[in-house]
């Protein structure tokens, strides 16, 4: 939301200028040419029971809304009118909802008065987020268009007021210049507004006097630099800023400390297997930001989970153990994940060193029903599925069906409200690094329902290990469902193994969420972003899936398990961006737009190997991997970009350069340009590490996806994409 007397960055015309933004509602005091009789409302998208010309009425208690996450509004005027500001005002109750938007000129004579406007037909004025007052340089025109190209809940304009006296942009210009220091490195991170770029330069320091800094690094073609292997000191950093006119523009200084020794004992306590987390000398917040740090900064949609880290200093590292008294590690879990407060969640390393199972179920092992539903066992019995495969002459190979896909899938409202997976609660990380933590079964569930969210969190590097999929299970049990609204998720370097049900879904309008380097192995589903077609809640969905490596492996390829679609996603309304993912042994109905759904799908690698049960071959693939009846008659679209499928050996090894299965590119329907949202820090690190679909791109992702994968591109102390390239292992399987 815009707050007043804010002024904020917004997406420039032609490079980057300043947008001066104040309070939405307020009048304007130069005149409304759109509550004239003589202007007309139309637009492309309108929800049941609101009207175009709410936006006209100067009544705030009717609006219009668009049918989902998105629309536009237009006013058109019989004669050009001069416009130098644009006030938009959402209805009452709805305030706040507005994300992205656009404002087009769309009328063929547009004529700019002041410097900075953009002269052409349908052409974008400005773009920015929330609603307000947009002043511009002014126009003359007879129609603009408000288009909302994102959105939280509903979207509303009551009011779309013009007027010919807005306050003139500010031309000065303006540097913010921020930063980052993790271990020996500090990223530097700004936003140039009014300043017609034609160089940027990095200046360091060891004092805080401009006079004698030296520029480390110049023509930066990004708004971020990352300054590596820095000793001990202290640093002063300044940006400048280079204009046509030749003038230098220099920001404040931004100053970083290295500290080797806090350095060495954040190395040696995320590492060292040996140093267990009450044994580093780091203080409790310090490790929490040695925690942080050392994962790194997810980009796209989920760019602002930071989980259990509060920079503010009230992080708490929550140790699980193994109870000595016969309590239940699970409810330890439970007691942390069910606080808002910033809980970073981590394993103790010497009590699971060995490989141990965790199983939220265990939870449920006092319930009547429950028991009952393994024939009246024992609460030891429900506690250990081994134990009751064992007393009830179940053979061990079929001892995980049997145990939860029988006996615990019955349609029965306790046993199911007893098996519901639990929820994680704000501001949280389940860490599973250091320690070997398998959750069984199923997982958890962000935010809860229909509209109880849960915001800020992150679950990484735990390996969560399904019973086998079960069609329509009873008890649900996803691995973790992101849902009731819930936003600000990041879901990193995790593996799934067969998983019962999902591996992440997201439902019920859950938005701004990663999904980034985790590694899926014979999962039949992966993914269902949105249940059910009539729920326009979904349209709220934004989800951005990277290099991530999804395998079903060769003994699986013909099973009939895996020859349906497979979920990658299976997307309703909302918005996913896929990019740099490599799938081995996918072979048909990868994934599947509905219901005005939008998938940018780019530079992914499909790799099968020809040696199949199935008989496949490459025309097969080109044919069936992703095929355009996926996508329904109903608004969806999809654009696959960059993407190829290779013929394989049994080591994931591409033998060949591979077949594209876009062609000159497959566009349907029209895909709005995803990476254009995202904030400038991740625009940027996509920009420089996406890469092409090649062997190259198979050993980086085999290299980092999933639990213990090396560190990749977005954590700090991440190697340089050749070395992790080297260090890949011989096969995905």
């Amino acid at each position: 939301m815009i707050s007043k007397g804010k002024t904020l960055t917004m997406k420039p015309l032609g490079y980057l200028l300043l947008l001066a933004v104040t309070s939405c509602g307020g009048s304007s005091d130069g005149g409304t040419p759109n509550s004239t009789p003589s202007a007309t409302a139309t637009g492309s998208s309108l929800a049941n029971g609101t009207s175009y010309d709410n936006v006209i009425d100067n009544d705030l208690s009717s609006y219009w809304a668009p049918a989902g996450a998105t629309g536009s509004v237009s006013i058109t005027w019989p004669a050009q009118q001069n416009i130098s500001s644009v006030t938009i005002t959402e209805a009452a109750n709805y305030q706040g909802h507005i994300g992205a938007w656009q404002l087009i000129n769309q009328d063929s004579s547009n004529t700019t008065v002041g410097v900075n406007a953009k002269a052409s037909s349908d052409s974008v004025i400005m773009s920015g987020s929330g609603a307000g007052t947009i002043n511009i340089s002014t126009i003359k025109t007879n129609s603009l268009t408000f288009e909302i190209l994102s959105s939280t809940g509903v979207a509303t304009v009551a009011d779309f007021k013009v007027s010919s006296s807005g306050s003139t942009p500010s031309s000065e210009p303006t540097l913010t210049f921020s930063g980052k220091t993790a271990g020996p490195s500090v990223t530097l991170n700004w936003t140039a507004r009014s300043i017609e770029v034609t160089n940027q330069k990095v200046y360091r320091d060891t004092d805080a006097t401009f006079e004698g800094s030296n520029a480390i690094q110049s023509n930066i073609d990004n708004v971020s630099y990352s300054d590596k292997n820095l000793a001990d000191g202290s640093y002063y950093y300044w940006l400048g800023v280079t204009d046509k006119a030749g003038t230098e523009h220099l920001s404040a200084a931004y100053h970083a400390t290295i500290d080797s020794s806090t350095i060495n004992a954040c190395h040696d306590l995320v590492t060292n297997a040996d140093v267990n987390w009450d044994e580093s000398s780091l203080s409790e917040q310090e490790k929490v930001e040695c925690l942080s740090s050392s994962l790194g900064k997810p980009v796209g949609y989920g760019s602002k989970a930071v989980g259990g880290y509060d920079v503010g200093g009230n992080s708490n590292l929550v140790v699980i153990k193994k109870p000595t008294d016969g309590s239940l590690v699970e409810k330890q879990i439970l007691n942390a994940i069910s606080s808002d407060a910033y809980n970073w969640i981590v394993f103790d390393k010497d009590d699971f060193k060995a490989d141990t199972n965790i199983a939220m179920y265990r939870l449920a092992c006092e319930e009547p029903a429950v028991l009952s539903a393994l024939d009246n066992a024992s609460k030891a019995e429900c506690l250990d599925a081994e134990l009751w495969c064992t007393n009830h002459d179940v053979s061990s190979s079929d001892c995980d069906n049997t145990f939860f896909n029988i006996k615990l899938n019955v349609d029965n409202s306790n046993v199911k409200s007893a098996l519901a997976v639990p929820m994680i609660h704000s501001n949280t990380t389940i860490d599973g690094r250091g320690a070997n933590a398998n959750f069984k079964y199923s997982g958890f569930e962000i935010g809860n329902g229909d509209d109880t969210p849960s915001e800020n969190v992150i679950i990484s590097n735990v390996h969560f290990v399904g019973g086998g999929h079960t069609e329509d299970h009873e008890a649900d049990p996803d691995m973790i469902r992101s849902t009731g609204q819930s936003h600000d998720i990041w879901l990193h370097q995790n593996t799934f193994d067969h998983t019962g049900d999902s591996a992440f879904d997201v439902k019920q309008g859950a938005y701004n969420i990663t999904v980034s380097f985790n590694k899926l192995k014979n999962v039949k589903r992966a993914a269902l972003h949105g249940s059910s077609d009539s729920r326009p809640v979904n349209a709220n969905i934004r989800t951005t899936i990277h290099n991530n490596l999804f395998v079903t492996d060769d003994a699986s390829y013909a099973a009939s398990e895996f020859n349906t679609g497979r979920r990658v996603p299976l997307l309703r309304w909302g918005q996913s961006h896929m990019f740099n993912n490599v799938f081995y042994g996918y072979r048909k109905d990868v994934l599947s737009v509905r219901k005005a759904g939008s998938i940018l799908f780019e530079n992914n690698m499909f790799l099968n190997n020809t040696n199949n049960a199935k008989k496949d071959d490459i025309d097969y693939w080109i044919k069936s991997i992703i095929g355009t009846k996926l996508v329904y008659d109903d608004g969806s679209s999809l654009k696959v970009s960059g993407t190829k499928v290779y013929e394989s050996n049994a080591n994931c090894q591409a033998q060949g350069s591979g077949s594209s299965l876009d062609g000159s590119s497959v566009l349907i329907g029209n895909v709005p340009d995803m990476l254009a949202r995202y904030d400038a820090a991740s625009q940027s690190t996509i920009n420089v590490n996406m890469m092409a679909t090649s062997q190259d791109l198979a050993d980086y992702v085999y290299a980092t996806a999933g639990k213990g994968g090396l560190s990749p591109y977005v954590a700090n102390d991440a190697l340089s994409a050749a070395e992790i390239i080297k260090l890949a292992p011989d096969t995905c399987q």
